[in-house]
């Protein structure tokens, strides 16, 4: 008898059961209700993703940008720029070329330091950076390249060298300042020289590991 009872309260349940189901689905019919559907990445994946722009493709090393574009250059008048024999004697403010104070800038990435010789490798005088008051990180700012430039025209200038030339050595962020403050100082500076090393097969590799 139990047995009975058991089976009987089984099955109305089973019977209440589907009536609320087709009741829901019925009203949900009516009230005109849209389930969308689920999104299959989530926005937590598509922020690891990372965002990606259509458009020019992007560069894969620093520095590379426009490698590959060839730029046409008109070389006709180059040889007019180069200096030729006839240029060491020539004459500027009654001066020989050949016979200019020379101006070397070391442009280091920390420092800039400025040395004037004379046509016999006589120091004139020389400055630097640190020696005008910069100090630490300032020192490789291109205010005090700047101002390092302007020392050394002043210094010129009290000596009575108005005219000179110009060596430029390294990549530093007073490379060309330092000439700017030469010119401010009231020195003319007819010719800029650029001799800055560049190693064109670099170092040696190392040794191939061997496994």
């Amino acid at each position: 008898m139990s047995l009975r009872r058991l089976v009987g309260d089984l099955g109305r349940l089973c019977v209440q059961a589907a009536s609320s189901q087709t009741g829901i689905f019925s009203s949900a019919s009516t009230r005109g209700i849209h389930v969308s559907m689920r999104a299959a990445d989530s926005i937590r994946d598509a922020h690891r993703q990372g965002t990606r722009i259509a458009g020019a493709q992007v560069e894969t090393m620093e520095g590379t940008t426009g490698a590959g574009v060839q730029t046409a250059v008109n070389s006709s008048s180059l040889d007019a720029r180069l200096p030729v024999a006839e240029t060491l004697k020539q004459q500027f403010d009654g001066v020989a070329y050949n016979e200019l104070p020379l101006v070397y800038i070391r442009a280091s990435k920390n420092n800039t330091l400025v040395t004037v010789m004379d046509n016999k490798n006589e120091v004139i005088t020389s400055t630097s950076c640190r020696l005008e008051g910069f100090k630490n990180a300032r020192k490789k700012t291109t205010i005090a390249g700047q101002t390092t430039g302007v020392a050394a025209g002043q210094r010129l200038v009290r000596r009575g060298i108005r005219t000179v030339r110009v060596q430029v050595k390294g990549l530093g962020p007073g490379r060309m300042t330092c000439v700017k403050g030469l010119t401010v100082a009231g020195v003319r500076v007819v010719s800029i020289t650029d001799h800055t090393p560049l190693c064109e097969l670099g170092p040696r590799p190392r040794k191939i590991r061997r496994i």
